[in-house]
């Protein structure tokens, strides 16, 4: 303790008198329990009138003045007293890590700080981490689509190519088929370039960027003419054949049914009505065929966009694996945006502790505002709250 802002003969001086101040009080305190005894043993007795109001009036206005006197007594102990603890509690402050005018709540306001910026630094990386998840969601979405859309103009063009071949050699007639069986026979088997140029479908995204996209597309649409040409030429080829092999029994089958028109037409047109259902199943099954195998296409090529999915979340999940930052403590505070939100915040206080609460709990921290209520119903205008659940007392006291 320093010397000069307390001195020793002075605490000595003014310690020496504590018994004496001590004793004159607690005689004063005797004294006027004493005489306020007398007064409140009449009362009991005689009952509260006028004579006795006056008396104890005049009492209390007695006591006051011993209390002053009293006060007057003891302050200097207690202002020694006080500035004792004050002194202390100023050396306390001077290290105090939670004032930030201290070197210690300098050095703690600093590594709040730090923290913030670890804080900051690791939810940017964890968002740049799931942005970076989305995106490869996203290119194997998008390649998916693409691969799809491409396959679905391809087999749409094969199948009207199978369709017209088809159509050729259920069109045929005893009158005609000479004439237009040739047109199987000579049917194009190659897949036209210009038809596959002309694919122009487009995916919207969100986080893939356009220079990204023509990456992709040139990726997917890369080795896919020659691989949709050989299939065309394949699949074309077999078809074509197949109906060639055919056309001997379909000219003997049309022979036969122009001489029994001749005999039945009846049973001639039961007989053209059985062949072109059977042409048309066969030629479903082709077309079912070549939807087949587009859809089994497409659920490769969505396995795939599933794998390319999974293997970027999982590393976006090892980017996102981090220790927290050092001797960092996150809360979340609460910033008042405008005064109504304090009424969230008492509902919200009200629903999860204040309606829980014992009354007399809720008497001391209503305090201010069961103050102020009070203060509008004692006021000119005498603002009331008009409730149920509340009840005004007029309270009485002596002037």
């Amino acid at each position: 303790m320093e010397t000069s802002l307390i001195k020793i003969e002075e605490v000595s001086s003014i310690m020496s008198s504590f018994p004496e101040i001590v004793g004159k009080n607690s005689t004063s305190v005797q004294k006027c329990n004493e005489a306020g005894q007398t007064l409140l043993d009449t009362i009991e007795g005689e009952g509260m009138n006028e004579a006795l109001d006056e008396k104890v009036s005049e009492y209390l206005k007695k006591v006051s003045a011993t209390v002053n006197k009293m006060g007057e007594r003891r302050k200097p102990l207690t202002q020694i007293f006080d500035r004792i603890r004050s002194h202390f509690t100023s050396q306390e402050k001077m290290i105090d890590p939670k004032s930030p005018s201290t070197i210690p709540g300098m050095l703690t306001i600093k590594r709040n700080e730090y923290a913030q910026y670890k804080y900051e630094q690791e939810q940017k990386r964890r968002k740049e981490a799931e942005r970076q998840a989305s995106v490869e969601k996203e290119k194997a979405t998008y390649r998916q689509d693409l691969e799809n859309s491409l396959l679905t103009h391809f087999n749409q063009y094969l199948t009207q190519k199978i369709s017209e071949i088809q159509n050729i050699f259920s069109g045929l007639t005893y009158e005609n088929f000479s004439r237009e069986s040739i047109g199987i026979t000579v049917f194009p088997t190659e897949y036209p370039k210009a038809h596959f140029e002309k694919f122009t479908a487009e995916h919207a995204t969100f986080y893939v960027t356009n220079e990204a996209k023509r990456e992709i597309r040139q990726s997917v649409l890369q080795g896919k003419y020659e691989q949709y040409a050989n299939q065309f030429r394949s699949t074309v080829v077999q078809t074509r054949q197949e109906l060639i092999d055919r056309l001997p029994s379909k000219r003997k089958e049309l022979a036969e049914q122009m001489q029994l028109r001749q005999q039945n037409a009846e049973a001639a047109a039961q007989a053209e009505e059985a062949r072109k259902r059977r042409e048309a199943e066969e030629s479903a099954k082709r077309l079912a065929e070549i939807k087949r195998q587009e859809e089994e296409s497409k659920q490769r090529t969505a396995q795939e966009a599933q794998r390319d999915a999974i293997g970027g979340l999982f590393g976006a999940a090892a980017a996102t694996v981090a220790a927290p930052p050092t001797n960092a403590k996150v809360k979340e505070r609460i910033v008042v945006l405008h005064p109504n939100g304090y009424l969230d915040i008492f509902q919200m206080w009200w629903i999860n502790e204040g309606q829980s609460m014992a009354l007399e709990e809720l008497e001391k921290t209503m305090k201010k505002m069961v103050t102020c209520c009070e203060k509008l119903a004692n006021s000119k205008d005498q603002e009331h709250i008009q409730s149920q659940y509340i009840r005004y007392e007029n309270e009485v006291k002596a002037k």
